[in-house]
Formats: C-alpha cells, structure tokens, sequence
C-alpha cells in the first residue's frame, strides 16, 4: 500500500528535507518541492516514518488547482464531498478517538470559509471517518488548505504535538530545524560534538534524542543559559554543560579533537557581542577550526550571511561546502556546511 504525504518544513529548507527523504526511505516516490513544503509517496505507514525535519506531516486525501485566496479555498471546499478524495484513509485514526475538527487556510493563514460549504465537508467527514465534530478539543484534524502557489489540499493532520509557544523558552530553536543542523554534521557513533553558544540547549538535545555521539559539549557565558541547558539536557557522563566562552575554546578543547561544531551564534541583531560581527565570527571561526579534526565540519544557522562569508574568506583552512537559505521566524537566514 502507498502513501501519499505532505510535509511542511522551515521554507528555503526543502531540499534539505528531500535529502533526509531520500536517505530515510527506499521506496521514495516524488518528492515534489514546494515553498515551505514536501509531497511524497512511500510505503511506510506514519507509524513507522520517524521523520523530525517536518514543522507537520499530513496525508493527502485530495488535491487540485485551487486560486490562493479565501474566494478560492471556499471553491476548492465546494468540491470536495464530490471529490475522489481518499476517503478510506478517513477512518485510520488516533486509537480511542472520537471526535474531529475541519481547519480551513489560505496561504498560511487561518480563514473562515462559508458555512453551508463548511457543513457540507463535516458531514461527508462524519460518514467517513465515524468521529464527530468538535471544534474545541478534538481528536482529529483535517484542513482545507489553499497555498501561494495556487494548488488546494484536502488533508488529514498526523503530527500531534502542542504550539511551540508552549513548548519552548522565547528565541529557542524549533526541534525541526534543530534536527537538520544536526543531520547535515553526517553523526557517527565516536563523534565528540559541540555546541559553543547552546543557549537552551536545543540543538544538543537533538544531538542527544536523535543521532549517535561519543561526548557532546554545551557551551554558554550567560549562566541563565547553562542552568536551562542542564535542565533540558539528559544527565549522562558523556554530556557536558558549562560556562565557557566561545571565543575561547583552544582553552577547552586540545587542537585537531573535534568532529563536528553544531550551533547557532549570536547574529548581531538582538544580542551585543562587544565587538563588529564580522570580528566577532572571525574569531569565532578561528577558534573552531583551530579544535577541528582534519575532514570535520562546523553547521551554523545565521542571519548574519555576509558576516559569515567574509569571516570565512579570512579562514582559509575552512570551505563552504553546503548553503541553504532559509526563514526562521520570517526572517531570512541561512544553514552554511563548513568542512576542513
């Protein structure tokens, strides 16, 4: 049995995505890009996918052109009781569940739509799947989603987790993007790692949750950042939380005794360095490189672009080797692949 899926990730980060697809399942059908998004088909059930590089994951029960505004996501509604959608796939939900909501959007925003269409999808919806709807605390989620690049889906929700705003402290990392800096390090079981500016620990704890490492190092100055750190990060003797300042690592680590630097500096929008940014990532990249193994690599997540690439062209034992421009938060940034 084939699956169809549609994943949404970090925008710009597609590739990426399709990379981690590519490696994770051998029966990848697709996938086919899209701003912010992943359509593929796989034999693999959700149950068993194991993918953390998507923000959501859904089943495609329905697709087709659709105009990207609320006129055109109400048509696309219109149509689908009537459509060939995936019905069958309707019924395969959350054990113990019972009720359903329908969640309308246009181009990444929610919407409401006419309520006679709206009706009309909730009750073929009931037929279908055996859950009743609840517009409160349901069960299950499906939507009706209209997207900038004029194509309508018809979904079944299959992430469930809490918005993030719950989830994690102000400014930390969203898990997803988090998972990919990690992936892009290529993780082997001996790797000694390190995240020089941890912050709440976001990143080590993907490393820790997710990927193999021999010793994994968080590293912060701000010591309210180091208390968050160890309280989130698992407590193992191969898992290291201190004070210590990034500028200063040859202080910490001998030359030449790290796989992999995962991290996420400061961008010199928000936080002061005490210094320009481009001295500030000067340093900072000497700094890594000097505690580097031969063939290791640093991922870094900046807004800071060109800072970084100038930092890099003082740095000529370090090559860029991958860029992925991305959004976080709406602002544009980018995941660079350095590799000595």
């Amino acid at each position: 049995m084939k699956y169809r899926y549609l994943g949404l990730c970090v925008p710009g980060a597609e590739e990426l995505c399709a990379k981690i697809l590519d490696r994770r399942l051998k029966d990848l059908e697709g996938p086919i890009l899209s701003g912010g998004s992943v359509d593929f088909t796989t034999s693999v059930p959700y149950s068993d996918l194991n993918l953390f590089c998507f923000n959501n994951i859904f089943r495609v029960l329905y697709t087709a052109p659709a105009a990207p505004t609320p006129e055109g996501l109400a048509g696309f509604l219109r149509a689908v009781p009537g459509s060939p959608a995936d019905w069958p796939a309707c019924r395969d939900n959350p054990k113990g569940a019972r009720t359903f909501r329908l969640v309308s959007s246009c181009c990444g925003q929610l919407v409401s739509v006419p309520k006679k269409a709206r009706d009309a999808v909730e009750d073929r919806l009931r037929i279908e799947s055996g859950l009743k709807p609840d517009r409160s605390l349901p069960d299950s989620e499906f939507w009706a989603m209209v997207r900038a690049d004029g194509q309508g889906w018809f979904l079944k929700r299959l992430t469930r987790h809490k918005a993030y705003d719950k989830l994690l402290a102000p400014g930390e990392l969203h898990p997803e993007l988090c998972y990919m800096l990690c992936w892009l390090s290529e993780p082997k079981p001996g790797d000694i790692i390190v995240d020089p500016f941890c912050g709440h620990g976001a990143i080590p704890l993907q490393r820790c949750k997710r990927f193999p490492f021999a010793e994994a190092f968080a590293f912060d100055t701000d010591n309210r950042m180091v208390d968050s750190s160890r309280r989130k990060l698992p407590r193992r003797e191969n898992v290291h939380i201190k004070r210590q300042d990034a500028l200063k690592l040859t202080d910490a680590f001998e030359p030449g005794t790290v796989d992999a630097f995962i991290t996420d500096p400061p961008w010199g929008i928000y936080q002061e360095v005490g210094m320009s940014i481009e001295e500030f990532y000067s340093r900072a990249l000497r700094g890594m490189s000097q505690c580097l193994k031969p063939g290791g690599c640093i991922v870094l997540l900046t807004a800071a672009k060109e800072a970084l690439l100038q930092a890099l062209n003082n740095t000529p034992e370090l090559m860029l080797a991958r860029r992925y421009d991305i959004l976080v938060s709406g602002k544009k940034a980018g995941i660079f692949l350095l590799k000595k």
